[in-house]
């Protein structure tokens, strides 16, 4: 879509010397992302506030985003290998109507390798002394005649996680519920990614594009449950996630044949293979709680461009189907039991059916685009828990949205940009269908009448390139009207249900009235020299509900600043990552954030201070070394339950041939 012309950032994470792990470290490092974790293995990106189900994530076309994303914290983007990202870029603006249900405020797509790069073999190895991980990464590229081709794995093998040592927020006991010596038990996990993609040019003008990806892990605990505690001991004995598997296939079909209509047409048919579970022990107890999920997920979509004039105009539809099968069983080893299904027992199916269309044109000094987009979404779930009288549901919404951005150049090189722009989440399997305890206090029931929630957005920044230096400012508001958000309810006129042995309150997801965000971001790159680079951002949120209390997923005040110096054989790289207080009374009230993994007075500021140098020995083989968190201090990134790695040695050796 047309919204590619305008990003927030793009970033290569292949381009980048600090040899980052996973794809949250990078998004973490090079940009105004947050990242919360609860665990070793995952990772949830956070934008300006939307996070999970509010956040769309794209790779190569294809929407990661599926019918039981929920609206806490998602782990999915794990599966996302950046060794394997040709490019990573933030789209806001336009993006909702380019890509639809699920980009509230923006998306974030992922471009995996090209094909057609020159000929090469890759290996790249990676050691990290903090958890003893391992990772072992390789790519080769070929091609015959008309035919290209690029395979690519990637091994990790991680120990547990050790944290800082050094405490400098006061708080001396905060952290160390599962851990002995700072060494975070239950955080070790495995996991491997496949990618291949085949690339035929039948002729000049079409072109056939076929993109296998596969990504498993291990079995992952939850490491915030296991440290929880119930009258002074271990509540739980096992608490974890089952491996994690993502399997993609797509075929994408262009061509560049001229017509009335069109001059690029691309097709696009993916089916992707989602499967999770969870496993829950209690401690004392002799039984294991089992719940597995199964996404199939089919996507069809044609977009197609046309210039007239100066005029571009880009317009398209498609169709998505998203299957869910539940199951679950209590197990003692030997047998199993009947158990309750995280969503509905009976099947779920989730369809939409979308068109859009864009359209960009110069008036004088002005860029204006104009976009708008309609779906139409049904969802139908059959249920199958007597105990909370709950039969088979249908629900049926419609969702239409519109864009306008301006983009002035008063003067050469210098941009201000104005959007507005809506966006739309339709309410999904995991809003309607779901039944579970986070805490083993509250339960989450279906709530059947849910409907789509929408933002109205506005946003406005300046784009200049001043002799060495390079600044972009960013101020926003978005308005959230029939937000999505977890409240207290009731059932068969009762505030309480008996459910996993324990009596527990009832929360269900509510159309509540509005919710705001607003927020500024700056970021400058001052080129001190031709070998030097100094680089800085800042980002500043706040969000409120219709009441006037906090809003989840608001991240605190945070800030980068980085000195990279270079040489033809030669580079450093001093950066530090900071991050503001968060106040307890700033901390939403349904405990999304996490606040019982925080301090008493909430989650503390800290800073980290961390060096790179890489040196490239000959053109094909580099070394790299990277000290992180030098100060080995002791943190935890806001909502999360693991506490970030302390004193990192990390070492990594690049070849190619």
């Amino acid at each position: 879509p047309l919204s590619k012309k305008y990003p927030i950032f793009k970033i290569n994470p292949r381009k980048i010397n600090r040899l980052q792990a996973s794809i949250g470290e990078v998004l973490a490092s090079e940009s105004s992302i947050f990242f919360q974790e609860s665990q070793s293995g995952g990772g949830s990106p956070n934008y300006r506030g939307m996070e999970a189900n509010r956040l769309l994530l794209i790779i190569d076309g294809v929407p990661l985003n599926n019918t039981i994303f929920r609206s806490g914290h998602l782990q999915n983007s794990a599966t996302i290998n950046p060794f394997f990202i040709e490019s990573i870029t933030l789209l806001s603006g336009p993006a909702s109507v380019g890509y639809g249900d699920g980009a509230m405020g923006g998306a974030l797509v992922f471009n995996t390798l090209n094909t057609e790069n020159q000929k090469a073999t890759f290996f790249n190895q990676q050691f990290e002394s903090s958890s003893n991980s391992v990772i072992n990464n390789f790519k080769t590229t070929y091609n015959t005649k008309n035919a290209y081709h690029i395979t690519a794995f990637s091994v990790k093998s991680a120990s547990n996680l050790k944290m800082g040592k050094n405490r400098m927020h006061g708080y001396s006991e905060w952290g160390k519920e599962a851990s002995i010596d700072n060494e975070q038990l239950y955080t070790n996990y495995k996991q491997a990614d496949f990618l291949h993609k085949s690339k035929y040019k039948i002729n000049l003008k079409n072109a056939l594009l076929l993109n296998t990806q596969y990504s498993k892990s291990s079995n992952i605990f939850r490491f915030d449950k296991m440290n929880d505690l119930k009258n002074g001991l271990p509540k739980y004995e096992n608490w974890y996630y089952g491996p994690q598997i993502r399997f993609l296939q797509s075929i994408n079909y262009a061509s560049k044949n001229k017509t009335m209509f069109s001059e690029k047409i691309k097709t696009m048919f993916s089916f992707q293979d989602v499967k999770e579970s969870r496993h829950i022990q209690k401690t004392g107890e002799g039984t294991l709680n089992n719940r597995c999920e199964n996404v199939k997920i089919y996507d069809f979509n044609i977009d197609v461009k046309k210039t007239f004039n100066k005029t571009i105009t880009s317009y398209g539809g498609g169709i998505r189907r998203q299957a869910v099968s539940s199951s679950a069983n209590i197990s003692d080893g030997q047998n199993t039991f009947y158990n309750t299904t995280r969503y509905p027992g009976g099947g779920s199916v989730a369809q939409d059916v979308f068109a859009y269309s864009q359209v960009n044109f110069i008036v004088s000094k002005i860029d204006v685009m104009f976009g708008l987009r309609y779906n139409s979404n049904t969802l139908k779930a059959s249920f199958n828990i007597p105990d909370f009288s709950i039969e088979n549901v249908e629900n049926l919404n419609t969702s239409f949205v519109t864009s306008i951005l301006l983009s002035f150049t008063p003067i050469k090189k210098t941009t201000i940009n104005a959007a507005y722009y809506s966006g739309f989440r339709n309410p999904n399997i995991d809003d309607m269908g779901k039944i579970f305890s986070k805490d083993g206090v509250n339960v989450v029931v279906p709530n059947t009448s849910l409907k789509p929630e929408y933002a109205n957005n506005l946003e406005t920044s300046i784009n200049c390139l001043l002799g060495p230096l390079k600044l972009q400012i960013q101020l926003f508001n978005t308005q959230i009207s029939n937000a999505i958000n977890r409240e207290f309810g009731s059932l068969n006129g009762s505030d309480s249900v008996f459910y996993d042995g324990e009596m527990m309150r009832i929360q269900m997801n509510k159309n509540i009235e509005s919710a705001s965000i607003s927020g500024a971001s700056l970021s400058a790159d001052f080129m001190a020299s031709n070998n030097f680079l100094i680089s800085a951002s800042c980002n500043y949120l706040r969000g409120k509900t219709k009441n006037n209390n906090p809003l989840a997923h608001i991240p605190p005040f945070n800030s980068k600043l980085s000195f990279n110096y270079q040489l033809p054989q030669h580079m450093f790289s001093f950066y530090t990552h900071y991050n503001g207080w968060k106040l307890a009374k700033n901390y939403d009230e349904a405990g999304v954030d996490n606040y019982d993994e925080a301090t008493i007075d909430g989650s503390p500021s800290w800073y980290t201070l961390n060096f790179c140098y890489t040196n490239k020995i000959d053109k094909h083989i580099h070394f790299t070394v990277c000290i992180k968190n030098i100060l080995d201090s002791h943190y935890k990134t806001f909502s999360s339950g693991l506490s970030a790695s302390g004193r990192n040695f990390v070492v990594g050796l690049n070849s190619n041939f």
